[in-house]
């Protein structure tokens, strides 16, 4: 049983009207002197156990920079969650997804703190937020309430942690914002007690040749250990190179591959390169894929720092560069070089190495038959043929791509048109494109039809997609092989809990949903005819329902009906005495 939050009485009493509006002039005034230099005592730590970290700002995750703190939670849900300092509460929001369940507190100094995975909010939340998704009926929903409706005092509780939405494990989401532009700010910034001691670790230096038409891209191993790393032998190089590096932080009592702070890459004594991540906007968050090494991160699972940059890369985070990263060595020269990574508690970490130009290379005379055109990044522009329609916009890649195109010779079976190359996918895209394949299909099925990827275990992957015209169309987010497939199958449902003639003793009713292809795309749970609210967790694929302490004793009956994305229905009832 959930343990009730009490005690919460105070928040809307008069006695704080003025501080209330104390409280706005505050606001009004931050907004225009607020500065990059961050308050070191002004915010108490939002869990009152010791801060061990699962997770760092900008470290480098899928297709985003990580946009706050991941706080451990001793591996278990229903921590008390405080408010790190007085505020409103002006933002709520329940997914299935992402943050899952998520408050917003707006604060007086100019910053907006953020806690997220939430198990379930204190008693006033919680009833104005049920209240609402019974109004809405939809168990996801995005509210914004009236500032003077939840003012809270730092250390107020204001929820319980939890494991919600896209959530692994159970722990807290932390984030600090820029309330004028919702940056997320570096939250190590702010005075929280974390202890961390230990130097980044440094595992390899990748060296990218910028010579020659052939790719002679290679990794060198690093030695070393506590801080202090070397490659001991000169690493041979052309005359044009860039540099990327592997590196990782990990803090005190937890042995998570954490994100660095600073990365600085030095050559003869002059800087070349530098980052360092203090904020981000979240328009610019997918250029991590510029930022890291995208074909490594698909083909290896490695995450490599490029330190120079793409013609595309609109990253903030980059400073004191030289010809963009690019390195350039005259023949037979021998150079040293290092890198420098921090972190934010500054600890260091060094690489000593030496660079010498007597790599022999080569141009390519050996053309690629599958390049059928040139993307530039700059210009939207399209590729098309009889069976295949390809659209971008301007600013789609980081850099001019040689675009590559073949339809491959198999089709699986469940397709219902070739699987066509549409170039590589370890080649990054940063807007979507539009994707058309021709195929024939009957009339009673072209709306179950859909566009997939199939993946490198030949898997298909659902993309969605609509047909007309002859072509099933939809919007892709990278390159890979594509084809044309059917969902005729409804979503899988099992009760947990509950079957026809059950006598429910239990607080709550559990369902098992699942879908194999399309994916859910709404449900709607009635008891005796009325919506009731079920909490999603898609990732446990499961609904569960708390029941109402209204309801009465007796027979009822319980309907369910799910649908996936290709409005394949499914539908469940049992009757039920409670």
């Amino acid at each position: 049983m959930l343990v009730f939050l009490q005690g919460y009485d105070h928040l809307n009493k008069p006695k704080f009207m003025t501080k209330y509006l104390s409280f706005f002039l505050l606001i009004l005034l931050s907004s225009q002197s607020f500065s990059q230099s961050h308050p070191t005592n002004y915010f108490q730590p939002p869990l009152d156990i010791p801060l061990i970290l699962s997770g760092t700002f900008g470290e480098l995750r899928s297709n985003h920079f990580h946009a706050g703190i991941d706080i451990k939670t001793q591996g278990a849900s229903g921590l008390k969650v405080y408010a790190i300092a007085d505020g409103y509460v002006s933002r709520i929001k329940v997914s299935p997804y992402g943050y899952g369940k998520a408050i917003y507190i707006t604060h007086p100094n100019g910053y907006t703190s953020v806690y997220a995975h939430l198990m379930r909010y204190n008693d006033k939340i919680n009833e104005f937020v049920k209240k609402s998704q019974y109004n809405k009926e939809s168990y996801a929903i995005e509210l914004f309430p009236k500032e003077e409706q939840f003012i809270v005092e730092k250390g107020d509780i204001i929820a319980l942690s939890g494991n919600s939405g896209s959530s692994m494990a159970p722990h807290l989401h932390f984030e600090i914002r820029e309330t004028a532009t919702e940056f997320p700010q570096n939250g190590l910034h702010f005075g929280f007690d974390i202890k961390d001691d230990i130097p980044p670790i440094i595992g390899e230096i990748k060296i990218y040749n910028k010579t020659s038409d052939i790719s002679e891209d290679f990794i060198r191993k690093v030695k070393g250990e506590k801080g202090k790393y070397y490659i001991k032998e000169p690493i041979s190089v052309t005359s044009e190179i860039a540099l990327g590096i592997n590196t990782y932080d990990i803090l005190n009592k937890a042995r998570n591959k954490n994100g660095v702070y600073i990365i600085k890459l030095f050559v003869d004594s002059q800087m070349v390169y530098s980052h360092k991540m203090d904020e981000f906007g979240f328009h610019q968050t997918r250029y991590i894929n510029s930022h890291l090494d995208y074909s490594d991160k698909i083909s290896k699972n490695k995450k490599i720092h490029k330190c120079y940059l793409d013609p595309n890369n609109q990253l903030p985070i980059y400073y004191n560069l030289k010809d963009d990263g690019i390195i350039k060595l005259p023949k037979d020269s021998l150079v040293n070089a290092y890198f420098v990574v921090k972190d934010v508690y500054h600890n260091e970490s060094k690489v000593d190495f030496k660079l010498i130009n007597n790599r022999v290379t080569f141009k390519d005379t050996i053309k690629n038959k599958n390049v059928v055109s040139v993307f530039k990044y700059a210009w939207p522009g399209r590729f098309e043929n009889s069976n295949v329609k390809l659209r971008y916009q301007k600013n789609s890649f980081y850099k001019n791509i040689e675009f590559e195109y073949q339809q491959e010779l198999d089709t699986c079976q469940t397709c219902l048109s070739p699987t066509y190359k549409i170039h590589k996918n370890t080649t990054p895209v940063h807007k979507k494109l539009s994707i058309s394949i021709k195929c024939n299909i009957s009339d009673s099925l072209q709306s179950k039809s859909f566009i997939a990827e199939v993946n490198k275990n030949g898997n298909l992957i659902y993309k969605g997609g609509k047909f007309a015209n002859g072509f099933v169309e939809t919007k892709i987010k990278n390159f890979g092989n594509y084809t044309v497939s059917l969902d005729t199958l409804p979503p899988v449902i099992k009760g947990l809990n509950i079957y026809p003639g059950k006598q429910i003793k239990s607080s709550s009713l559990k369902m098992s949903i699942k879908d194999g292809m399309s994916g859910v795309k709404n449900y709607t749970a009635k008891i005796d005819g009325k919506w009731i609210l079920m909490e999603y967790d898609p990732k446990n694929s499961r609904l569960t329902h708390y029941y109402d302490k209204n309801l009465t004793k007796g027979e009822h009956i319980f309907n369910l009906e799910v649908v996936d994305n290709k409005d394949n229905l499914k539908t469940y009832e049992a009757k039920f005495y409670y």
